[in-house]
């Protein structure tokens, strides 16, 4: 019986393995962006303002032979969205070497809102041009341009405007 007990995670490993040996990978749960984008288009209450979800893209996102082989992931994730008048990089405070991380803007902050647990968001905000950022680990994420120097722009013409903001520095493509 002694010998039975010291191979059982040797059986356990082999009988996780598919045809190929290869360990299945688990699904995340949460992670189907169609259905995320479906829902969160159901919570909006607004009727002046953005809305959308925040996400974040992680692992090798390199074009694969096989779908299956690939482990990019994207998922929705709760963090706060800062809105700040349009910004130019002039007017920003970058973390280190980073293009896409800013310790500060120096513009006065418009409006905040929390995303939750499936990413969704909305801000009551008027017509206008703005940035947009996601606070990742006490700084501001911002990985957009318009090549005029600002930094994560949008513009607000009138009603409500889905502005999805996806987190993509945990990802390589």
């Amino acid at each position: 019986m002694k010998r039975l007990t010291g191979l059982l995670p040797f059986f356990v490993l082999f009988a996780g393995c598919d045809k190929n040996g290869d360990v299945p990978e688990t699904p995340v749960a949460g992670c189907n962006m169609e259905n995320v984008y479906m829902e969160n288009a159901a919570k909006v209450t607004i009727t002046n303002g953005i809305w959308g979800t925040v996400s974040s893209t992680e692992g090798n996102c390199m074009p694969a032979i096989s779908p299956s082989s690939s482990a990019c992931r994207t998922c929705p994730v709760k963090r706060i969205v800062k809105i700040y008048p349009y910004v130019l990089h002039g007017n920003a405070t970058p973390s280190g070497n980073s293009g896409v991380f800013f310790d500060s803007f120096n513009v006065p902050l418009i409006a905040e809102a929390e995303a939750d647990e499936n990413g969704f968001f909305q801000v009551s905000i008027p017509p206008g041009r703005y940035t947009i950022a996601v606070l990742e680990n006490g700084k501001l994420y911002a990985n957009g341009g318009d090549g005029q120097g600002g930094i994560n722009p949008f513009t607000l013409s009138a009603g409500r405007q889905k502005v999805d903001q996806v987190m993509t520095y945990k990802a390589t493509f």
